[in-house]
Formats: C-alpha cells, sequence, structure tokens
C-alpha cells in the first residue's frame, strides 16, 4: 500500500476523518497542522545537531506522513496525491543545476529553473480539472 494510501487509512479509522470536498482548512485544523509539520522539522534538526541518524530518517518519514495527511484533510484522494506528487517531480526535473543564491553559497548541489519552465501549481490545476476557486 503507497504512504498516501496508509495516511488515508490513518486519518479514516483512527482520527475519524472522512473524505472531504477540496477546499482550504479551518483555522483549528491549519494551526495543529502548522505546529506538528515544524514539530517535525525541529526533531529533525536536533535529531541532526545530535548526531542521531535514525532520528533524521523517523522525523523526515514523519514530516512526510503530516504532509499526506494535510492534503488528506484538503480533499485530496491517495491517487490525486500521487498525481500531483508526480507533477511537481516532473516540474523539478526540468531544471538544471545550478546555483541559487536566496539559498546559499552554491557549495551544495541546487536547481534552477530553465527559461519557459512550467510550474508545478500549473500542471496540478490541470490534474485537479481545476476544481477549484482561485
Amino acid at each position: 500500500m503507497s504512504l498516501p494510501h496508509q495516511v488515508t487509512e490513518f486519518n479514516a479509522k483512527v482520527l475519524k476523518i472522512d473524505q472531504r470536498p477540496k477546499d482550504m482548512l479551518g483555522e483549528a485544523e491549519f494551526q495543529i497542522s502548522k505546529n506538528c509539520l515544524n514539530e517535525e522539522v525541529n526533531e529533525f534538526v536536533n535529531a541532526h545537531i545530535a548526531g542521531d541518524f535514525i532520528g533524521c530518517i523517523d522525523a523526515m518519514i514523519d514530516l512526510i506522513y503530516f504532509a499526506y495527511g494535510v492534503l488528506y484533510k484538503m480533499g485530496l484522494t491517495p491517487e490525486e496525491m500521487v498525481q500531483c506528487q508526480n507533477a511537481v517531480h516532473e516540474a523539478n526535473m526540468e531544471k538544471k543545476l545550478g546555483i541559487n543564491y536566496h539559498r546559499g553559497d552554491g557549495s551544495a548541489a541546487d536547481a534552477i529553473k530553465p527559461d519557459n519552465w512550467i510550474s508545478p501549481e500549473e500542471r496540478i490545476i490541470d490534474i485537479l480539472d481545476r476544481e477549484i476557486q482561485f
């Protein structure tokens, strides 16, 4: 079972959250989602500082798990999550090796957008059949 399907199962069975229409999160769910995502980033940072390789892995997988949970709560099905994930991947694969000085000094590998690059947002709109009003 794919991770989006596993997270959907968790939300439905453990959290008792049924599939919803596509929409933004309400304020309470936004806040708890933001806090959970930040908590996992902080756990990753702390594990890295401590040299805890396994802790780093756990924090990163929990971060991904929470992120898929947010998408579920925003009304995406597991299939739509995978399609949107693929759209982001395809857009990233069109980037080129380069230096983005907004993110560092070039000492670590980074990618830059080529001319005529199509953003993942445009691709996601196509996937969701323009169901959402922007």
